[in-house]
């Protein structure tokens, strides 16, 4: 069930921008299907392995009604089912988590990149600088923008995130949430200000700005990139720091030269 929901997830999730949890939901078809296909199978190749002392129980109707042998049954399936499940998550160990979400951030329709709107005003709201971005709604771009802004030295005062239909208004019904036509688009305002001078972004800056966003917004998969080099960058610094302590502490102790004579320290060098 796990390799079937993985490998959905990275072709028809991408495909149709199914959630991972749908994938899983059509995984687990697969997987029931199995059970029904091969479970018989498999329980004649390990009762032919054992070599005939694994059998089906030989009960009697009466003896099958009795509270004691519901019980057993309940019980031993329910311990079945666990360990078999538990012994299934093994396999998490060599499915790559993240491919399906890197799938999904790359697979921009044709066109799609030139949806994106950028408007950028200082007179909305005195000394603050007002950001509008329109475009399709895919995955990771809030996080694109938000990470390109603060690395551009902005602080970002408030935010308003959300749908929008083609009239403007707000869109948040069912079906246009998990529609994938062009009904609805993404609207984020980001109210910013310069993080060095606490005051809107300076106008001759504005144009640069705008291209960073309006980059950040075609190309969410940066901002997840980013944020791997960081983590990667946290382990080889923790790594170093490491190092570091570790030739300090050598090089103190070939500084230091201790004689004791007795249970007195002669001399210390």
């Amino acid at each position: 069930m796990i390799h079937a929901g993985h490998y959905i997830d990275c072709t028809l999730g991408v495909k149709f921008s199914l959630s991972t949890l749908a994938a899983a939901g059509i995984g687990q078809i697969f997987s029931g299907i199995g059970g029904v296909v091969f479970g018989d199978t498999l329980e004649a190749v390990f009762r032919e392995a054992s070599g005939g002392t694994v059998n089906k129980h030989k009960l009697s109707a009466a003896q099958k009604l009795m509270r004691s042998s519901r019980v057993a049954g309940l019980v031993g399936g329910i311990i079945g089912v666990s360990f078999g499940c538990t012994l299934g998550l093994v396999n998490l160990f060599f499915v790559d988590e993240q491919k399906a979400n890197m799938l999904k951030l790359q697979a921009l329709e044709d066109g799609q990149e030139f949806e994106f709107e950028v408007e950028i005003d200082n007179t909305i709201n005195p000394g603050l600088t007002t950001v509008l971005v329109r475009g399709p709604d895919i995955d990771g771009v809030l996080a694109s923008i938000t990470a390109t802004l603060a690395s551009h030295g902005c602080s970002i005062v408030k935010l308003d995130a959300g749908l929008r239909g083609g009239d403007g208004v707000a869109d948040t019904s069912l079906h246009n949430l998990l529609s994938q036509t062009p009904t609805t688009v993404l609207e984020d305002k980001f109210i910013i200000r310069n993080r060095a001078t606490g005051r809107a972004v300076d106008n001759d800056d504005l144009d640069d700005l705008a291209r960073v966003i309006l980059a950040a917004a075609k190309d969410p998969l940066n901002a997840h990139s980013l944020k791997g080099q960081i983590e990667s960058l946290e382990i080889e610094n923790m790594a170093l720091a490491e190092r570091v302590l570790m030739l300090q502490n050598n090089l103190e102790d070939r500084q230091i030269k201790i004689v004791k004579d007795g249970d007195d320290d002669k001399g210390k060098e």
